[in-house]
């Protein structure tokens, strides 16, 4: 049986991801906690993005750092602590592809490194069709709609990766995943080059 933390300041028992001591109301030092528990939003790979936004909004409003400056160093020490972990959750649940990392992780599958998609002939060969496809149109109207079937290949990735993991398959999810990186990344050089 693991022992609650203390509040530095009263030493009262502090509740799992609980950053406020009910007793004091102190701020407390930043406990780590999976992005999604954080939040306090379900685990799941289609987010209501606006959902997430309100409740990072009023997590900002409750730890950010201008907030404690009166107070003592140890409480403007936590709060920019704490504020710092939240941006960076909200960051990566935000991001589709880091979003769904974080599902393989806490499902208990060591996602792969992007290199090994190297060893998936299947998606090597679709993303080396949709790269010539955009390197070989010969006027910025084919190379927008190149851009467009990306956005569709795009799109129909994201929905099967939503379907895999609805069905708990984390191979499968991975795999999609790693396509998405590369789509993702493909879409950014396109758009540089218009």
């Amino acid at each position: 049986m693991s022992v609650s933390p203390v509040c530095w300041n009263c030493q009262s028992a502090i509740p799992p991801n609980t950053f406020l001591c009910q007793k004091c109301n102190k701020i407390q030092p930043p406990k780590k906690i999976d992005e999604f528990k954080l939040f306090g939003i379900p685990e799941k790979f289609d987010l209501d993005l606006e959902e997430l936004e309100i409740a990072y909004l009023k997590l900002q409003r409750l730890f950010h750092p201008d907030k404690y400056s009166q107070l003592s160093d140890q409480e403007i020490k936590y709060s920019t602590l704490l504020s710092s972990m939240i941006n960076e959750a909200y960051q990566k649940l935000s991001s589709s592809i880091s979003r769904a990392s974080i599902l393989l992780k806490l499902n208990g599958f060591n996602s792969h490194s992007e290199d090994q998609s190297f060893n998936d002939p299947e998606v090597l060969e679709e993303i080396m069709d949709i790269q010539n496809n955009f390197l070989e149109a010969e006027n910025p109207e084919q190379k927008k709609n190149s851009i467009q079937k990306l956005n569709r290949k795009i799109s129909e990735t994201m929905n099967s990766l939503s379907t895999s993991f609805k069905k708990k398959e984390y191979e499968v999810a991975n795999r999609l995943n790693i396509k998405l990186s590369y789509l993702k990344k493909i879409r950014i050089d396109f758009k540089k080059q218009l």
